[in-house]
């Protein structure tokens, strides 16, 4: 029987949500400092930027216990928010090698963390395991890479990466395209289905526990 949508969808965002896991924990042990040695005296400016916006919070949190109208403290609001954004925006063009650094760490991470989990289990991911799901067909190396990295994660991550408005754009329709070919379509087969020569299909039950 072929796997349906959601039991794909459910798939995938399981080994998403594992790659991401596993890079979030690189990142916590040992990459956020790397990439914070990399900055010119990171400490003094992310210190200088925590006290800035200390500053603002304290302002903000007397602003409410004034007995003023609600006009008037919605005005000194934006005035204090309007004052902190340029002291803020200094600090955070100093730490832009950081933000940058750090996205890329993530991008490179999760890129490099799928293809070697689709490519050591040739597509039997753990998501795939747990959904009971399995690829029949022309199942080599060459058309798993094409099915689950060129045109499945590698794709999103790079939509992310290149631009987040066309990301935002393009991924929905790409996720309702799949929708719509597996749901209303007699074979059930998505473009990547179809271009690489394989099916994927649920797993029968007695097959599992022989």
């Amino acid at each position: 029987m072929r796997a349906g949508y959601l039991r794909r969808l459910t798939s995938a965002l399981i080994d998403l949500i594992v790659v991401v896991l596993i890079v979030y924990l690189a990142f916590t042990l040992f990459g956020r400092s790397i990439i914070q040695n990399r900055v010119d005296n990171y400490d003094v400016i992310e210190e200088n930027l925590q006290e800035v916006l200390d500053v603002r919070n304290d302002n903000l949190e007397h602003i409410d216990q004034l007995d003023t109208d609600a006009e008037d403290q919605r005005e000194q609001i934006a005035v204090i928010n309007h004052l902190s954004s340029f002291d803020e925006s200094v600090y955070e063009r100093l730490l832009t090698r950081y933000y940058t650094e750090t996205v890329y760490f993530y991008i490179i991470g999760i890129t490099l963390l799928l293809s070697v989990m689709v490519i050591a289990l040739n597509g039997l991911t753990l998501g795939r395991r747990v959904m009971r799901i399995e690829l029949v067909g022309n199942v080599n190396l060459f058309n798993v890479i094409i099915h689950d990295l060129l045109l499945k994660y590698i794709l999103i991550v790079a939509l992310v990466a290149f631009n987040l408005y066309y990301a935002f754009i393009i991924i929905p329709l790409y996720f309702l395209i799949d929708l719509f070919l597996i749901v209303l379509t007699k074979n059930k087969a998505t473009l990547r289905d179809t271009l690489s020569k394989i099916v994927v299909n649920v797993k029968p039950k007695n097959s599992i526990e022989n």
